[in-house]
């Protein structure tokens, strides 16, 4: 526009005062052709020469109705529009009903997608509960005994209506065998040599299922029932010489948290008995040369009962040894208890505090350190459950031989900031050693043998350089005694001379 010429740029001021009748007329036009639908059709089934004669009619109104304004020729090219093609002229009555007819609504701002997400799961969730019952389930896992052939999804569905449903519904869930299929379920999945990843995903969902299972009365009391034959296999499972367990940590940690749930759950009355319990099935396994070996030999092996257990957790320290690099840790000495409190109420491990979302939550050393922190608080929880001082100083003794103290000192150097479970799992073992008069120093600021000593250069021998000595003598001894040898004398000097040549 700023190019052009201050006549065109007139011609286009006159043009749009006289374009606004037109506009005005066009408009009131459509309108009427809107409300008398019966004129549409008629208008649209002419010719283009037909359109063509109406056109010039409503040119010829136009210019005597705007009569009194300058008259000039129109110029096509600053005029030209849609509305004046006798093509678009004649699709023009569509147009305009379509206008008139549907009229733009408001549009309502929907919510953000992670609500519609949640919605639907909700909605998901509440409506296959309405519909799905429990005996399904059950008929499902009777009919399709291979692990192979058992869909993931299923057991997936069945997690979320025991986390989702009532109590009720669990109940009955248990009470028409269903936790008895689960359980038979995952016998025959671990009795897969070699599984593969459908097995190891199906595993996963299996244990998850159980562990919600463990929040209801019902399913600790049958726990406890298979306990002599489920604990066993879980953890000959897990303590697998050919690491014949679950791969993933976060699996493991299952296993290990269905354990715990034996003796956390249970009664104060019957804490001893199964602690006792646990302590049979997690120590290592008896070996055929140990059985066959001569009793006055095996009294000269110190025994470490729990060895299998401590090299469990040291692998996995070994997996993830980049985060253990804070040697000058020192864990801190916890309060001692007021209160009239029972030892086992005291000491025995709580649930821990919630952590919030951040980068380091889901990495392998988070899955790694939850999974060490889990060990350590299956050993608070049956030391805590033991009821003398003896008992438990004796079975301190015996996991300090098997290595779990040095253990314990080396998972100290992890950074307490972003694996906070590890340490504090640690801080209740020293809280419960310190009211049993039980040395912590190893725990708390790791072995004599985890400082490195202070770098040095090493020093080269000092050898003393070569030394020159005298030549040898060149006498042979041939003088016979004969008496030969006299002086000469020589100017001022004497020479001792024998008359040879």
């Amino acid at each position: 526009m700023r190019t052009l010429k201050l006549e065109v740029k007139a011609d286009f001021v006159r043009m749009h005062k006289l374009d606004i009748p037109q506009t005005s007329k066009t408009n009131s036009a459509h309108s009427s052709i809107g409300e008398n639908t019966k004129q549409v059709p008629q208008k649209s089934s002419k010719s283009r020469h037909g359109s063509a004669v109406e056109d010039a009619e409503d040119e010829a109104q136009d210019k005597s109705a705007n009569s009194t304004k300058r008259e000039r020729p129109r110029s096509r090219t600053f005029t030209f529009n849609r509305s004046d093609s006798p093509t678009k002229k004649q699709k023009g009555g569509e147009l305009g009903e379509r206008k008139t007819s549907s009229k733009p609504a408001p549009i309502p701002k929907s919510p953000s997608m992670r609500s519609l997400r949640s919605n639907a799961s909700d909605r998901s969730v509440s409506n296959g509960a309405k519909s799905v019952k429990a005996d399904e389930f059950i008929s499902y896992m009777k009919k399709t005994p291979k692990p192979q052939n058992v869909e993931v999804g299923k057991l997936h569905k069945l997690r979320l209506l025991i986390r989702n449903e009532t109590v009720d519904w669990v109940d009955n869930f248990i009470q028409d065998g269903g936790m008895t299929e689960l359980v038979a379920l995952l016998h025959r999945i671990m009795e897969v040599e070699w599984r593969e990843d459908h097995e190891d995903t199906l595993l996963h969902e299996l244990l998850r299922c159980l562990k919600g299972l463990c929040t209801t009365a019902t399913a600790l009391k049958q726990l406890n029932e298979i306990s002599s034959t489920l604990y066993p296999a879980l953890l000959a499972m897990l303590f697998d010489e050919e690491h014949k367990g679950p791969s993933e940590f976060t699996t493991r940690e299952l296993i290990i948290e269905i354990i715990f749930a034996h003796i956390s759950m249970a009664p104060e009355a019957e804490l001893e008995t199964r602690a006792t319990e646990l302590m049979k099935y997690l120590k290592d396994p008896v070996k055929e040369k140990q059985a066959s070996t001569v009793p006055f030999i095996l009294q000269m092996h110190q025994p470490r009962p729990y060895q299998v257990w401590c090299k469990e957790m040291s692998n996995v320290t070994k997996e993830v040894f980049w985060i253990f690099i804070h040697h000058l840790n020192v864990i801190p000495v916890p309060p001692k208890p007021t209160g009239d409190r029972s030892y086992a109420k005291t000491h025995f491990p709580g649930q821990r505090a919630i952590v919030p979302a951040a980068p380091y939550v889901g990495g392998v050393e988070w899955d790694a350190t939850n999974y060490l922190a889990t060990h350590i608080d299956l050993l608070n929880g049956i030391i805590a459950s033991l009821p003398t001082r003896s008992a438990r100083n004796e079975f301190r003794q015996e996991l300090k031989v098997s290595g779990f103290e040095k253990l314990m000192g080396h998972l100290r150097a992890c950074n307490p900031k972003y694996y906070g479970a590890v340490h504090d799992s640690v801080k209740v073992w020293i809280g419960a050693a310190l009211e049993d008069d039980w040395d912590v120093k190893t725990v708390r600021m790791g072995s004599d043998g985890n400082v490195s000593p202070a770098k040095q250069s090493p020093k080269k021998k000092t050898e003393p350089p070569p030394q020159l000595q005298a030549p040898p003598k060149m006498d042979v001894g041939l003088g016979l005694g004969l008496g030969f040898e006299r002086e000469i004398a020589i100017g001022s000097k004497s020479i001792v001379d024998d008359d040879w040549i």
